[in-house]
């Protein structure tokens, strides 16, 4: 079970993570486009995660990350975002968030310890479904503006 306390602790502590996840971007060599995202677009991004996770670990289904995340693939795709570039950003996200926790969180036995492990990999999935469908999205865009073989565009 994931530990609620730490999972509140993230929820409460977004904006901290929110920096940790600016510095990440403005020092990684090799996201010009992502360098480019202000400040507080990164920041509502990881508001919107961060700030209710609790709600995606617990009770989002699938199909609402599926539908959300595709639609952002979709976006970074008509953005000109390379799609390398929007899956490491999730990953600079995912790993300001464990490392937070980290960081920050007051283990004291083996069941902190646990339970420190289990959010990790909870974090995990969630941000492996993110990028999984964030792909499908950006696939989708690039696959409907393609051109046909009668050289017109497939519509969305």
């Amino acid at each position: 079970m994931v530990s609620a306390k730490l999972v509140h602790q993230i929820e409460d502590h977004w904006e901290s993570i929110s920096s940790r996840l600016i510095r990440r971007l403005r020092q990684q060599h090799g996201l010009p486009h992502i360098a480019r995202t202000p400040d507080s677009e990164v920041t509502e991004t990881c508001r919107r995660v961060l700030h209710n996770l609790g709600h995606w670990l617990v009770s989002s289904s699938e199909p609402e990350i599926a539908h959300l995340y595709e639609r952002n693939g979709r976006e970074r795709c008509a953005q000109g975002i390379p799609l390398s570039e929007a899956i490491r950003s999730i990953q600079l996200m995912r790993e300001a968030t464990s490392d937070y926790i980290r960081d920050e969180a007051f283990v004291q036995t083996s069941v902190d310890l646990y339970a420190e492990e289990e959010l990790e990999n909870q974090l995990g999935r969630f941000f492996d479904l993110m990028i999984y469908y964030l792909a499908r999205g950006y696939e989708e865009a690039l696959n409907s503006a393609r051109p046909r073989k009668d050289g017109t565009v497939a519509s969305r």
